[in-house]
């Protein structure tokens, strides 16, 4: 699936794709040069990736490592170039692509804030007049005369993070390098990143953090294998990649299971069978118990899919199945689009007993009022053992994750709030 963007576009990227030439030796190299004998194996970082970016967006790029992230971005500075397709940026751009880019660890913060000014193509007298601009978007006066190398992660951070910034950028593009700063600084990363893009412009972001991806970007980019497999909704792309890379943990698990009892003499022993009921579905579990419904109801007890803040919802689910387990754990949780977590419901919390199961049943789940602000909601039932206070893998019963979902619209403004929470007002006024 592949999105063009609606706005005008200021990043073009039109069939791109990057071979490398990998050598087993270093005189492979030369000896290839001599007798024109290929002495390599072709390795494509990127194969055949189209898409556009437009002006003020907030793009977000996830995948695993080696996939072809860095890549993509090395051609996006031009520090590379692809071996076929064409890459066109239409604006200024500015980049971290890790952590001190541009910054030598044997200078000072200060004269580091002065070298990365200037390799972002600002004079000394640019630099100078921002300089206390960004010593305070920083946090870091008392450091700044310190050697750049004795600061740690964060700190390095938050100075990369301030000069890469300082120039109000056309485009920005950021690999990594807010995962070390702190909460605190993320945040305000994020409203600076927000006033950029207010002014019309863009920001690529790459991280292997899905909910820092979904908090902040409007779009999402999935590279795997050097490809594009997916470009859109944040939220369905991030939960797509968490599939996956819960299939190969699941995959791992199992050769490591099988592993293990193949040390045992006794022919009756028997794996556990850890397989996701569906590689592609957002399915995974043991299919012990299964539940085959999950409905979202208004107070007349019809289906709904958007729900206004302060009416009554219910949820029903069923499931079915066999499962010998006295413990047994029923959990609905509700996950805001950005990945934050709303909501969540669990029978133990309403003193209710699960298991054993010798056939189907259903919960029903009501809210008398829904407190949820105004957006769009996900929700992950699932189905465990409650029997080792840490849910290994073989605990999963059944676990459908953000499969379903629903909007929640405001009666009255719709302010952009977590919970629209009931209150009394009283006025006093003044005798």
């Amino acid at each position: 699936m592949t999105k063009t963007s609606t706005r005008l576009p200021v990043i073009t990227v039109d069939g791109v794709s990057k071979r490398y030439r990998l050598y087993s030796r270093p005189i492979d190299r030369i000896i290839e040069f001599v007798t024109g004998r290929a002495r390599h194996q072709p390795y494509w970082g990127l194969r055949d990736v189209s898409f556009s970016i437009g002006s003020g967006e907030i793009v977000g790029i996830v995948g695993r490592n080696g996939a072809g992230k860095s890549t993509l971005l090395r051609l996006l500075t031009g520090i590379s170039t692809p071996t076929s397709g064409e890459i066109t940026i239409r604006a200024r751009m500015s980049a971290i692509l890790e952590l001190g880019s541009g910054f030598h660890p044997e200078l000072s913060g200060r004269e580091n804030v002065y070298l990365g000014g200037a390799v972002l193509g600002m004079s000394t007298a640019d630099v100078e007049a921002r300089y206390d601009g960004i010593v305070d978007f920083a946090e870091l006066g008392p450091y700044m005369d310190m050697p750049f190398k004795t600061y740690s992660l964060g700190m390095q951070a938050r100075l990369s993070f301030s000069v890469a910034s300082c120039i109000d950028p056309e485009i920005m593009i950021i690999d990594e390098a807010l995962g070390a700063g702190d909460g605190a600084f993320i945040a305000k990363c994020f409203e600076r990143i927000r006033q950029i893009c207010a002014g019309g412009a863009t920001v690529v972001f790459v991280s292997h953090n899905t909910y820092l991806v979904q908090r902040l970007c409007q779009r999402a980019l999935w590279i795997d294998q050097g490809r594009l497999v997916a470009d859109g909704d944040p939220a369905t792309v991030c939960r797509d990649y968490e599939s996956l890379l819960r299939s190969i943990s699941q995959d791992e698990a199992m050769a490591r299971n099988r592993a293990a009892m193949s040390r045992f003499e006794d022919a009756d022993s028997k794996a556990v069978d850890l397989a996701p009921l569906s590689r592609i579905s957002h399915r995974w579990g043991t299919g012990e118990v299964r539940i085959t419904a999950l409905n979202l109801l208004d107070a007349e007890q019809k289906p709904l899919t958007t729900i206004f803040g302060g009416d009554s919802l219910t949820i029903r689910l069923d499931y079915d199945g066999i499962c010998d387990e006295h413990n047994l754990a029923v959990v609905v949780t509700i996950v805001r689009e950005d990945g934050v977590v709303a909501a969540t419901f669990d029978n133990r919390d309403a003193d209710i007993k699960f298991g054993p199961v010798k056939g189907s049943g259903t919960f029903v789940i009501e809210l008398n009022r829904v407190l949820l602000g105004p957006g769009r909601y996900l929700i992950s039932p699932h189905i465990y053992r409650d029997v080792h206070g840490v849910v290994a893998n073989e605990d999963v019963l059944d676990y459908h994750d953000r499969i379903y979902e629903f909007t929640v619209a405001a009666k009255g403004r719709g302010y952009a709030v977590m919970v629209d929470h009931p209150a009394r007002w009283v006025h006093i006024p003044e005798v």
